[in-house]
């Protein structure tokens, strides 16, 4: 009977983290197809992850510094396909928006920014009717 309870008890164990780690998101795979899409011209900067874990954080952010009469570009891929689900906003350093991937209710790829004043620059990413909360995005720039 003792055999039985525990292998009944090492299964269910290992049922839970089999699902758990299915949940888990995979931002390097995603990560990897946004430096591909990157257009040609711009060089890569950095890469972000986006993992809203399951749907627990609603926002995630990141600072970056830009400068002056510089190009910048976001390219966005998420679980969902393409940018589905993912909003991208850049905010200037008075947290006025300045750029974003989510315009007429469509979301798309990637952003492009001139910058016009060197400074800090927030890089923000939520959700919208998302399923999966996981992607990256890739940033790079062109003078």
């Amino acid at each position: 009977m003792k055999t039985l309870l525990l292998i009944f008890s090492f299964l269910i164990a290992s049922l839970a983290v089999s699902s758990s780690a299915r949940a888990q998101c995979n931002a390097e795979l995603y990560n990897n197809k946004s430096l591909k899409a990157l257009a040609p011209g711009f060089t890569f900067v950095k890469s972000y992850r986006i993992d809203g874990r399951g749907g627990t954080r609603k926002k995630i952010e990141y600072t970056c510094v830009f400068s002056k009469d510089t190009n910048y570009m976001i390219q966005i891929s998420g679980k969902d396909g393409g940018a589905q689900g993912l909003i991208s906003t850049l905010y200037d350093s008075k947290r006025n928006k300045k750029a974003s991937n989510y315009f007429n209710n469509k979301f798309y790829e990637s952003w492009t920014y001139k910058c016009r004043a060197t400074g800090i620059y927030y890089l923000s990413f939520t959700f919208k009717d998302s399923k999966s909360y996981c992607g990256a995005a890739v940033l790079g720039f062109r003078r």
